[in-house]
């Protein structure tokens, strides 16, 4: 089997959270800006708040077939956060569309998933990699 993003959540109320996933929106958040807030701070409907994920919050689980692998957190249109399924640790992040991760295997992993689920723009400068990653993977 191969991973893919299933599951897709949009995130508007902290109280829709369970205690590892406000932990994991609260580690978002610091990797994002720098801002310790809590989830309901983070989700706050205050649309001058700069510092608000609200309307830009979707979490979405990472699957092997039926085991859970991660937990990816898109936020802010081209940013995520994504976190060892059920846990706080991060293993990758989204930057400007873009995955970024030290860990080859995580990786391998990762970029196809985000090609077949459409989260990965096509110029972004891995995609061709990915795409060829997902085809080897699916044959």
């Amino acid at each position: 089997m191969v991973s893919r993003f299933v599951d897709e959540r949009e995130i508007t109320d902290a109280g829709e959270l369970s205690p590892v996933e406000r932990e994991q929106l609260r580690a978002a958040g610091r990797l994002y800006d720098g801002e310790d807030l809590d989830a309901e701070a983070r989700l706050s409907d205050d649309d001058q708040d700069e510092s608000g994920f609200r309307g830009f919050c979707w979490l979405w689980r990472v699957v092997d077939g039926d085991e859970p692998r991660f937990d990816a957190w898109l936020y802010q249109v081209d940013s995520g956060t994504i976190f060892r399924a059920g846990t706080t640790e991060v293993v990758a992040e989204v930057i400007q569309f873009g995955l970024e991760c030290d860990d080859q295997d995580v990786r391998r992993e990762l970029g196809p998933a985000m090609v077949a689920a459409g989260i990965l723009p096509k110029s972004d400068s891995s995609y061709p990699e990915f795409a060829d990653l997902l085809r080897a993977q699916e044959q």
